[in-house]
């Protein structure tokens, strides 16, 4: 019975799209219509699937460098709020990058990733370093759960040796606090 209702509700869903589609295929304006949105934030991986990625973004950096599919490596800083303060718990922001990097990922088997866990200097560099490896550590937990194999994962922590901003104030030391990733193909 549930097999029955699920045909008539996809029945009925082709139709009504089939019937607006020819709706809007018979209407036409003497006016010119205006496209909304950027077509070309739109794009294909390598594997058929789609993801947006505009211009712009560190997401669409990594798609461009990953279509080129050239041998080499090349890093890349996330951008954003990527910690909940002075811990390794993931912000909503960074959480919801995950599964566009997976599928990335997924499109092209052939790049190893490394995944570089940051900190700004608190003064106890081994607690720095041991934050900067839990960060790490979390993202790859991640993609191990995207079925990202093993064997093209690595981890590093640099802890507070390698700022992108001076630590001079607050917001400066937050963008410290991050991952960054070092995608290489092989030759």
């Amino acid at each position: 019975m549930a097999q029955i209702i699920l045909l008539v509700v996809f029945i009925a869903l082709v139709v009504s799209g089939s019937l607006a589609l020819k709706r809007c295929s018979e209407e036409s304006s003497p006016e010119p219509t205006e496209v909304r949105g950027d077509p070309s934030v739109i794009v294909a991986l390598t594997d058929g699937s789609t993801m947006v990625a505009p211009r712009g973004t560190v997401g669409r950096d990594l798609v461009d460098w990953l279509a080129r599919r050239e041998p080499g490596q090349k890093a890349f800083e996330l951008g954003g709020q990527e910690f909940v303060g002075r811990t390794a718990e993931l912000t909503t922001e960074s959480r919801g990058r995950i599964p566009h990097l997976i599928a990335m990922l997924r499109a092209n088997p052939d790049v190893k990733v490394v995944i570089v866990g940051h900190t700004d200097p608190s003064g106890d560099e081994a607690a720095d370093r041991a934050l900067s490896q839990a960060r790490a550590d979390v993202v790859l937990d991640m993609l191990r759960d995207g079925r990202i194999s093993s064997n093209r994962l690595s981890t590093e922590a640099r802890a507070a040796s390698d700022p992108i901003v001076s630590n001079d104030n607050p917001v400066n030391r937050q963008r410290n606090q991050r991952v960054s990733l070092i995608l290489s193909r092989a030759k």
